[in-house]
């Protein structure tokens, strides 16, 4: 009884363990997120993270928040900043920065195709978003 038990844990891991294995992004993988919000009238606020394979399974980041005017399509930068991401036990993705100070943090939530995102600096946008290979 004991070992029909512990293959049938063993059985119900492996789905988990291939999912997992099959999730974008992997460590070696590069990507980018892009989330838009409205910010008033005529004017959106976005924030984007263009990562790369980083060291010890984690990813360098490059993060650019700013503004779109809806009118003209034309974009102001207001924060360009360089960090680091990773993945935790949660099924989300981590990361921060520190260049330029003071440093800022985001979260983007994998649990469902929206992939809701947290941005704790006001100059970035923040809600659910799009991430990609940049193919």
């Amino acid at each position: 009884m004991r070992t029909c038990a512990l293959g049938l844990t063993l059985l119900a891991a492996v789905p988990a363990a291939a999912a997992e294995a099959d999730r974008f992004p992997q460590a070696s993988d590069r990507w980018l997120y892009d989330v838009h919000q409205l910010a008033g009238p005529g004017r959106q606020r976005f924030s984007r993270v263009d990562a790369v394979p980083g060291s010890s399974g984690s990813w360098r980041v490059t993060i650019t928040c700013g503004t779109i005017s809806t009118h003209t399509g034309r974009e102001t930068t207001e924060l360009a900043a360089r960090g680091e991401a990773s993945r935790g036990r949660m099924i989300a993705i981590g990361g921060g920065w520190d260049v330029p100070r003071p440093g800022g943090s985001f979260l983007i939530d994998e649990r469902s195709e929206s992939r809701e995102s947290t941005f704790t600096d006001k100059r970035c946008a923040s809600g659910p978003g799009n991430i990609s290979s940049g193919d």
